[in-house]
Formats: structure tokens, C-alpha cells, sequence
């Protein structure tokens, strides 16, 4: 990994999302957007604490492991049964959600409210053509490492049923740090995209992730999370979490944005 991230592709604070941040996420100019206190700290030990009466669940076949309150359409993704699986338990996770962050205001509605403000078309949950079910957003996870990966919701592999997202013409991730670590656990993004040769000559056998080699000689962002602070950057290029350090468990709320062809905004974890 480089050493010394370089300015041309730089992070960008601001107090809010504007229509000219988006596009520029969506199109890979800026590296990140962040907006710190978007949570207050009350906020976000009203969260934490719900998170810890609730309980958390872990991913299956991952290491190292993530802890994770929420379904992933990414887990679900493989065959028709499984996406019928999703939407099953997609309602009562969106439900689950509300409920942990009652007392506190749900912050996955007000980072939509956030980006609403900030794009002159909808911004909305992401709904299934044909059906009209709601996806579910708004993933809790517990992560001390993240491998070098990329995240795509057309698929990388050709290996799924259809889904309403799978129309998209560009993705954003965001993420608001509810509790951070003692030290480490920053976000990497690199501007380095996808490319399907990487699944020859990248991609670990029996793993989500990637070999850094990949991103060799690649221009750079570190994230150093803030608790309250909610983050934008755009996982269609590589991105890692770093290893955290010390006792405390690093927390975040997120889920993935999609731009769809008539310019709406969609939610959907």
C-alpha cells in the first residue's frame, strides 16, 4: 500500500450534500465526502446502546469476521429462491431498525432526508419492479478489518436473478461512525475500479476480497472515523477497512445508493 496519499484525489468536508458532491462522488472525482456531528454523541449512545439490547449477528462464510444487525442483498443475491428469501425478511428487518433507533430519530430516513435535500430528483428506498417490495437499508455492523474489496450491485460474477438494482448506472456507499475505534480501523478508498481481469489475476480463491497488488501505485484516501460523522464515497473502486486496535468495537450504521436511469436516488443494503 503507498505510504503518503496524494492531492489529486482529495476528501471533501462539508456541512451538506449538494447536487455537484453527488455527481462527483457518482462519477469517482472526489475520493470521499464527509459530514462530521451529523449524529450528535447523545444520538449516538442511544444507538449503541439499543444495538447492544438487540444483539448482533455475524455474516457466514466471512473472515475476519463482521458483526451485523440487518440482511444483505449481497447474501441473497445467487439464486431466485434466496432473492425471494430477501424480501421475506426484508420488512421486519426495516422494522428491526426502527425500533433500535426509536429514541433517537432513525438515521438511515435522515441521511435520505440529507441527500433529498441535496438532488433535484426522488430519493426513496429501493423497491422491486413487478412486486413493489421494499428493500431493506440500513445495515448495523461491528468490524475490526475489511479486506481489500469492491461492491457493485449489476454483480461482478453473472451468477443472480434480476433485481430492480441491478439497473443502476453508478453506486455510492455511506456510513456514519456510531461508535469508532480506540485507534485504527480507518476506511482506504482507492481510485482504482473494477476491471473483470481482476477476477483472473486479483481475486483470492474462496474470498470476497482482492490481492493488494491490485491496487499498486494507486492514488489514495484515508478515512480516520469521528463518531457522529457520516461518510459518502463511491465502492465501485477498491476499498478496506484497516485493522482496529484496542478494546472498542467499531460500530457503524450504512447502506448502499444507486443511480437508477431516470435519476432517482435509491437505498438498499
Amino acid at each position: 500500500m503507498p505510504e503518503v496519499a496524494v492531492d489529486l484525489w482529495k476528501v471533501v468536508n462539508a456541512d451538506r450534500l449538494t447536487p455537484d458532491l453527488i455527481i462527483s462522488l457518482l462519477k469517482g472525482e472526489v475520493g470521499a465526502v464527509r459530514i462530521q456531528n451529523f449524529l450528535s454523541e447523545e444520538a449516538c449512545n442511544k444507538c449503541l446502546e439499543a444495538i447492544k439490547n438487540n444483539g448482533v449477528d455475524y455474516y457466514e462464510g466471512v473472515y475476519p469476521k463482521i458483526g451485523k444487525v440487518g440482511i444483505t442483498q449481497f447474501e441473497h443475491r445467487f439464486s431466485a429462491e434466496k432473492k425471494k428469501e430477501y424480501f421475506a425478511k426484508a420488512k421486519q428487518a426495516n422494522h428491526v431498525r426502527e425500533s433500535i433507533f426509536q429514541a433517537s430519530n432513525d438515521p438511515v430516513k435522515e441521511v435520505v432526508e440529507a441527500v433529498q435535500e441535496g438532488w433535484e430528483h426522488p430519493v426513496t428506498f429501493a423497491v422491486e419492479k413487478g412486486t413493489n417490495e421494499q428493500y431493506f437499508a440500513g445495515l448495523i455492523r461491528v468490524m475490526n478489518r475489511a479486506l481489500l474489496h469492491v461492491d457493485w450491485a449489476g454483480g461482478l460474477d453473472g451468477l443472480f436473478p434480476e433485481w430492480s438494482i441491478g439497473e443502476i448506472n453508478a453506486q455510492l456507499a455511506w456510513n456514519i461512525y456510531l461508535q469508532p475505534s480506540n485507534s485504527g480501523g480507518s476506511t482506504i478508498v482507492y481510485r482504482r475500479l473494477w476491471r473483470k481481469s481482476d477476477e483472473t489475476f486479483y481475486k483470492l480463491q474462496d474470498s470476497y476480497a482482492y490481492n493488494e497488488e491490485v491496487v499498486a501505485d494507486s492514488d489514495f484516501v484515508r478515512i480516520i472515523p469521528q463518531q457522529g460523522e457520516l461518510v459518502f464515497f463511491n465502492p465501485q473502486h477498491y476499498h478496506e477497512v484497516q485493522m482496529t486496535e484496542g478494546d472498542t468495537d467499531r460500530i457503524t450504521v450504512s447502506s448502499f445508493i444507486g443511480l437508477m436511469p431516470d435519476q432517482r436516488l435509491v437505498f438498499w443494503s
